[in-house]
């Protein structure tokens, strides 16, 4: 029991501060290899069990992705931060393993506007209390309940009450498509 106990103990992630590992996140490093091999990019993310690095690799002139990396943790000899500029792929590393269905639609005003208008319609249709609100007058509120946002799809609702979210959600999902075109 005893030697178990020390062993925990010498496990580094009972040692190292979480925060020094997230220090690391967005920057770019060098790693040296127990083999001598160097591996350099962008830290997406270190696993504090098994200390492995996920490091991304830009094109430099375009910034577009090249490679992603996994360094494993107990191979890794050195490690030292060659770019401290944590906010020149933060936006592209952020995104990296977001689907498409995650990312943030682009949409002109008039569009979201069309949304909204169209998302009211169907829920006034409904015999749903909805009103426009917000200090930009850019979301939906039922009820004084739920709120929908900007783009005004089923994933934008907030609400405490499941019951009542899950029936919203559903009620977009099911609004026709040609109920007032989006």
């Amino acid at each position: 029991m005893e030697e178990a106990n020390k062993d925990m103990e010498q496990h580094p992630i009972f040692s190292k501060d979480p925060g020094q590992w997230m220090a690391l996140v967005h920057k770019e490093v060098l790693v040296t290899s127990e083999t001598g091999r160097q591996h350099q990019g962008w830290v997406y993310t270190i696993d504090p069990v098994t200390q492995s690095i996920a490091l991304a690799q830009f094109d430099g002139a375009t910034k577009t992705l090249q490679n992603i990396e996994i360094v494993l943790g107990h191979a890794v000899k050195e490690m030292r931060v060659v770019n401290e500029n944590t906010e020149e792929f933060r936006e592209a590393l952020t995104n990296l393993c977001k689907s498409v269905s995650d990312m943030p639609e682009t949409l002109s005003q008039e569009t979201l506007k069309r949304r909204q208008l169209s998302l009211k319609s169907w829920l006034e249709k409904n015999r749903l209390p909805v009103r426009v609100t917000g200090e930009l007058d850019d979301t939906l509120t039922i009820a004084d309940v739920l709120v929908v946002q900007p783009p005004f799809g089923p994933e934008n609702c907030i609400c405490t009450n499941e019951i009542i979210l899950g029936r919203i959600q559903g009620l977009i999902k099911n609004m026709p498509a040609d109920h007032e075109q989006w």
